[in-house]
């Protein structure tokens, strides 16, 4: 259940917002007066001349105007070409043909670029001090662009798998023992492993070192997460202190936190959970982002990032993705057992095959299971998990709507006081198209019908299509009387369709 959603009888969550209305009006011009001065001869000649002049002007103007549009159009295909070219370069600086070579096999793209896939992201450690890099994390992710849902599982580095042509081995080896026969090579190694492993198809991975994640974490201005645990003095991971609770971590904090592993009992178990952490919240950073920082991101991400997605198609996966809520995130970690303590060889996790394959049977089925309910699961914050408690019907889908729904920012306000009401609105109307605004608890919980509140008339239509959606609740106009920062508030209330 998001964190929001469970937020009962607290403070409101409100801002005051400021609301600018730009109009123009068109002017129209008599020509009565020009007409009686070119009624002479000369006039006429002088007319003809400044028509003469005037056309001369608009035909420079017309080819100025398509040069630069023809400039426009090379520019964006070269800044297209040139993104493309740094997300398809590999660490070794080497341009990857993804259809041959060490990749031939390895990846397989979905039949319709609508179906859902499954994606690898790999982060590397190249730091000094390895003769070769390695996989220090490795995160198997179902991504369904139809319904709007993702599904990430981590998988255990010390992990005991099968690596093709290499034997058994840790699945972290298979990336170095690549590297060290052919530079360049462990990428595909490591996902011919995990697709082995897994049984399914990757269609796509992403790959990013350390120093990549501290510049796009900086690069955004800092992630905010809800960090579980406390975190003191993991040398290996950085050495910086992070107290659990909610704040906003920098390059170099997000990187302790998603590397920290020894001062927990359970170890990786626990990195894993941090990592699936960061990234719901990497994902709540980006779908709030404006387009502006979208452009900074997708171009600092190019430049730390190896990956056979190409500009055009990371574009249809937003497209495709956009309204998806964060509680549309879910997160699974790889059915094993730890070592017995008195192990004294290498440190290996063993996988639970029967556990494994129901999950990801059921995640290729796009059916989501409950979160794992097991020791080795790791804290996660309560906000962080899936909610499925309750769902708001949209009573328009199917039907053409008028409305330029992405046009919109929607808050949404719990104003009866049943846990999950505002979550469930919200993920409705993203779903419709609408953007997601603010998401707590009104005042007090006294509202016995649901308000849906515009800002101005600009606003109206759109406050009709959502309570049309919603089938219930009563249109007003906020009049200054309510303050909130998006296009239009939802405040739920106890005719909100849910057994009491």
């Amino acid at each position: 259940m998001a964190a929001s959603s469970r937020r009962m009888r607290g403070s409101p969550n409100t801002s005051p917002s400021q609301v600018n209305l730009v109009s123009a009006r068109s002017q129209s011009h008599a020509r009565a007066h020009r007409l009686s001065r070119v009624n002479s001869a000369d006039g006429y000649a002088s007319l003809r001349r400044k028509r003469a002049r005037k056309k001369k002007v608009l035909v420079a103007a017309s080819i100025t105007l398509a040069s630069l549009l023809v400039a426009a159009v090379v520019a964006v295909g070269v800044y297209v070409l040139v993104i493309n070219g740094k997300l398809g370069t590999d660490q070794q600086g080497t341009q990857a043909d993804f259809g041959s070579g060490a990749y031939a096999g390895a990846l397989k793209e979905p039949a319709a670029p609508e179906d859902p896939f499954w994606m690898l992201l790999m982060g590397t450690d190249n730091r000094e001090g390895y003769e070769v890099p390695r996989t220090d994390t490795l995160i198997l992710a179902h991504v369904d662009q139809k319904n709007k849902k993702a599904a990430m599982i981590s998988i255990p580095r010390d992990l005991y798998v099968e690596i093709p042509g290499h034997g058994s081995d840790r699945v972290n080896t298979a990336y170095a023992l690549a590297e060290a026969e052919e530079p360049g090579t462990g990428p595909a190694l490591t996902i011919k492993t995990v697709q082995a492993l897994a049984g399914v198809d990757i269609s796509y991975f992403a790959q990013i070192d350390f120093n990549g994640l501290v510049g796009l974490v900086d690069g955004l201005g800092g992630v905010e997460v809800d960090v579980p645990v406390d975190i003191i003095g993991d040398i290996d991971a950085g050495g910086l202190d992070i107290h659990s609770g909610l704040q906003t971590l920098d390059g170099a904090h997000a990187l302790t936190f998603c590397r920290s592993r020894d001062p927990f009992f359970i170890g990786d178990y626990q990195r894993q959970a941090n990592q699936r952490t960061f990234l719901q919240a990497l994902a709540r950073k980006i779908l709030a982002a404006d387009l502006p920082t979208i452009a900074t991101m997708v171009t600092n991400v190019a430049d730390m990032t190896f990956t056979n997605l190409d500009l055009a198609t990371l574009v249809k996966v937003a497209q495709g993705m956009q309204g998806m809520q964060e509680n549309g995130i879910h997160t699974y970690f790889v059915p094993s057992t730890l070592p017995p303590d008195d192990n004294e060889g290498p440190s290996y996790v063993a996988l639970d095959e029967y556990a494994w394959s129901q999950l990801v049977t059921s995640l290729d089925a796009g059916e989501y299971p409950e979160h794992q309910d097991d020791s080795l699961a790791g804290v996660v914050p309560e906000g962080y998990l899936p909610s499925t408690a309750l769902s708001t019907t949209d009573r328009l889908s199917g039907q053409a709507s008028t409305v330029a729904t992405g046009d919109y920012v929607v808050d949404v306000r719990n104003g009866c006081g049943t846990d999950g009401c505002a979550t469930s609105v919200s993920d409705m109307l993203a779903l419709a198209g609408y953007r997601h605004g603010e998401i707590g608890n009104a005042n007090s919980f006294v509202y016995d019908t649901t308000l849906v509140i515009y800002q101005d008339d600009a606003r109206k239509a759109a406050a009709e299509d959502i309570r049309k959606r919603l089938g219930y609740g009563k249109l007003i106009s906020s009049e200054g009387r309510y303050t909130f920062t998006g296009d239009v508030l939802v405040v739920v209330g106890d005719d909100f369709p849910v057994s009491k």
